[in-house]
C-alpha cells in the first residue's frame, strides 16, 4: 500500500507540473492579438492549474496518499519540489523558459521546502475523524475561496487587455464557487457520517 501511494504522489506531482507548463503555451494568434477570446480561455485555465489551491492542494493529497505522518511530511516535500523540477525542467528542455528560469524561482523551491512538510501532515490528518479531520479537509476549499480576494483578482488593472481582466476574474468566481461547494460538500458528507453514528 505504501509503495502505491508513492506511486501516486510522483504521478500527482507530475501531472500539476506538465499541466500547469502547458497551460503556459501560447500560439502565435494569441500573440499578435488575432484570437483574444481563445487567449482570455487560456489564461483562465492557467491561473486555475497556478493557483496557490492547485499547488499548496498537491503536498496535501500527496500526504493523504501515504497516510502516515512522518511519511506524510516527506511525501508534501518531495511532491512540490519534484513539481517544481519537472515544471521548470521540461519548461527548460522545450526553450519555454531561459538559463535564469532555476535562479528567478528559488522562492517557489525554498516554499516548498518550508510549506510542503506541514502541508503533507495536514493531508495525512484529513483521513482522521472528528473536528480536526474536518478542518484539515476544509483547507484547500478555503483556500480556494480566499486566494482570489488576497490576489485582488476582482480588480484588475484596467490597464491591462482584456483577456486579462477577464481570465483574472472568471478564474476567481471559478475559485470561490469550487471552494464554496466543496466546502459545503465536505460539511454535510462529515454531518451524515455524524448522523450515521
Amino acid at each position: 500500500m505504501a509503495r502505491r501511494g508513492w506511486g501516486l504522489v510522483v504521478l500527482a506531482a507530475v501531472v500539476v507540473a506538465l499541466v500547469s507548463l502547458a497551460s503556459n503555451i501560447t500560439s502565435e494568434s494569441q500573440l499578435s492579438a488575432e484570437a483574444d477570446t481563445l487567449l482570455a480561455v487560456r489564461w483562465t485555465f492557467s491561473k486555475l492549474v497556478n493557483s496557490g489551491a492547485v499547488w499548496a492542494g498537491l503536498p496535501i493529497l500527496s500526504g493523504w496518499l501515504v497516510r502516515r505522518p512522518l511519511q506524510a511530511f516527506a511525501a508534501g516535500i518531495v511532491a512540490s519540489l519534484m513539481a517544481l523540477f519537472v515544471h521548470y525542467g521540461v519548461g527548460r528542455l522545450f526553450g519555454m523558459f531561459d538559463d535564469t528560469v532555476w535562479a528567478g524561482n528559488q522562492v517557489w523551491f525554498v516554499l516548498a521546502l518550508v510549506a510542503g512538510g506541514p502541508l503533507g501532515l495536514v493531508g495525512a490528518m484529513a483521513r482522521s475523524g472528528g473536528p480536526s479531520g474536518l478542518l484539515a479537509r476544509l483547507v484547500v476549499p478555503v483556500g480556494a475561496v480566499l486566494e482570489p480576494f488576497y490576489r485582488r483578482m476582482f480588480s484588475v488593472p484596467t490597464i491591462l487587455p482584456w483577456p486579462d481582466r477577464v481570465a483574472s476574474v472568471a478564474a476567481g468566481l471559478i475559485l470561490v464557487v469550487a471552494g464554496l461547494v466543496g466546502g459545503a460538500v465536505l460539511i454535510r458528507h462529515r454531518r451524515t457520517q455524524s448522523a450515521g453514528h
